[in-house]
């Protein structure tokens, strides 16, 4: 990690914009507000496509603009890009309105092929091996000897809390005790976090893990795990923002190595996200249809397939992958 480079880059670009992934999640959400909280003297601005009813609670949302038909172009002289680190994985509605003269990648996924961002040569920050890029940035933080506040210690410990799967999932080694630990010592309350991310369920929420139960079926004797959801269902209960991750519930079914959620967003396009238990790694399986993610957690979308036809071929594809 260039430290110097990087708060030179901050240092002498005056219009600051931050982005994170399409359908962004808790950590390249904490890990955009915690820059912004740290930062805040840059005025930087925090743009998404929406927001996920799950993070109401995360300091310095009030921050945040929702990309709108108002934003014709933003001409920032430094792009930071939270949580994704090709230009591809940006919603489409954001990439429309970006001409950055610089950028900068935070992320911890599977290294991709990825070509430049917006004609640049960002300078990336990459580390597959760190649990979360709240963590990734938190090694940033201290390494260049920033101040951290305890709403930045809370924004971080959640979305390392969130990135970790409570601190249950394979990528949970090395320093990270010792982190939440320095964390907790500036100040972030985990059983607050824990209270607003996993005991703050919508109806919305439950509806869809319904029927995600209901249409659940299993393949290869118990060892895949396959639902599925219809723009229909995401038209009724609103939309994808609500989905709360069902996909991993499918993956702590006892005896399932492999959990695949089908969604079909809209028609013609349909997004795919596969969870599974080591040694299973599935990130090859969503690098085949050009997506990514980690070893055990990752997706892909499809666009000009229609759902039943997809999810016929797709099984086989499962059955054959295991």
């Amino acid at each position: 990690m260039d430290i110097e480079r990087i708060l030179s880059l901050i240092k002498y670009s005056d219009k600051i914009v931050l982005v994170t992934h399409q359908n962004p999640d808790i950590d390249g959400l904490s890990a955009m507000l915690s820059f912004a909280l740290v930062f805040s003297e840059k005025k930087p601005l925090p743009l998404v496509e929406e927001l996920p009813p799950n993070s109401q609670f995360l300091h310095g949302i009030e921050k945040v603009k929702i990309i709108s038909e108002e934003i014709t172009l933003l001409e920032p002289d430094l792009l930071i890009v939270f949580d994704a680190q090709c230009e591809r994985r940006l919603s489409e509605k954001i990439r429309k309105v970006l001409r950055p003269k610089e950028v900068l990648v935070f992320d911890h996924h599977q290294k991709e092929l990825c070509e430049p961002f917006f004609s640049c040569q960002p300078l990336r920050v990459i580390d597959p091996e760190a649990p979360s890029t709240t963590y990734l940035l938190y090694k940033f933080f201290k390494s260049a000897n920033l101040p951290l506040s305890s709403p930045v210690a809370e924004n971080l410990l959640a979305g390392l809390y969130y990135d970790t799967g409570s601190f249950k999932y394979e990528n949970v080694k090395g320093d990270i005790f010792f982190v939440a630990q320095e964390l907790l010592d500036l100040g972030a309350r985990p059983s607050y976090i824990a209270k607003e991310l996993f005991e703050n369920i919508s109806l919305e929420q439950l509806e869809i893990t319904k029927l995600v139960l209901e249409r659940l079926e299993l393949l290869k004797n118990g060892e895949i795990a396959l639902s599925y959801l219809t723009k229909e269902d995401f038209e009724r209960l609103g939309g994808e923002a609500y989905l709360n991750d069902p996909v991993s519930l499918l993956r702590s079914i006892k005896g399932v190595k492999i959990s695949a959620l089908v969604k079909e967003i809209e028609d013609g396009l349909i997004k795919v996200s596969l969870r599974s238990k080591a040694p299973f790694e599935v990130i090859e399986l969503a690098k085949k249809y050009g997506g990514g993610g980690h070893k055990y957690a990752c997706g892909f979308k499809l666009k000009g397939e229609s759902l039943p036809k997809f999810l016929e071929k797709f099984k086989g594809e499962l059955e054959a992958f295991l």
